[in-house]
């Protein structure tokens, strides 16, 4: 056999197995805090060898960063969708912002919550962590800004009222989406945007 063949078939064997320690870790912290994982646990559920782990990931924290990456690039994309409502004085523009960022939360809610119970332990995931709450408090922030018009009364503080707003809605999806059993997403966009809707107006 040619040896690019060789080099080909050992590539596609390794980017096979790192798949598989992402789809068995993806699934086990469905039904498992962050804290109850455990490289064992998670190769015995891709049918590998522990050693296999350690050629693809330093320790469970990278691992979980890898799994999450793709919901954390749909947190940012839903953030680009809230950006361009925002200047919106239809409230539906508001609520089809909402719907796309708890439609992340509704398919990768125990992968986020996994991230959310890894940050306080891991100085990469809280680091990474931060900077995603930085940008979603930002962007809050200049959005309830630009529509201040619209309401009798503006908050009193911007910024806190985007962080609390921000911290809220975190914690109500991660509780919602988190683990079994989930509440409707229908009921989770009409919460949020009755909530944002009521800062926003009032």
């Amino acid at each position: 056999m040619a040896a690019g063949t060789l080099r080909t078939r050992a590539r596609q064997s390794r980017r096979e197995s790192r798949e598989r320690i992402v789809a068995a870790a993806t699934e086990l912290i469905r039904t498992r805090s962050y804290s109850e994982l455990s490289v064992d646990a998670v190769m015995r559920e891709a049918g590998l060898g522990r050693t296999i782990f350690y050629r693809h990931f330093d320790d469970l924290a990278e691992l979980i960063l890898t799994a999450s990456r793709e919901a954390i690039q749909q947190l940012y994309r839903a953030e680009e969708e809230l950006a361009q409502a925002r200047a919106n004085d239809d409230p539906a523009a508001v609520r089809g912002a909402l719907a796309a960022a708890v439609d992340v939360y509704q398919r990768h809610g125990p992968l986020l919550r996994a991230v959310a119970e890894a940050a306080p332990g891991d100085e990469q995931i809280r680091r990474d962590y931060e900077i995603l709450r930085r940008r979603f408090d930002d962007f809050a922030e200049r959005s309830l800004r630009e529509v201040a018009h619209l309401g009798s009364t503006p908050p009193a503080d911007f910024a806190e009222t985007a962080r609390a707003l921000n911290l809220m809605g975190v914690s109500y999806l991660l509780d919602a989406f988190g683990r079994e059993p989930r509440i409707d997403t229908e009921t989770a966009v009409q919460t949020l945007t009755e909530i944002w809707e009521a800062v926003i107006r009032r």
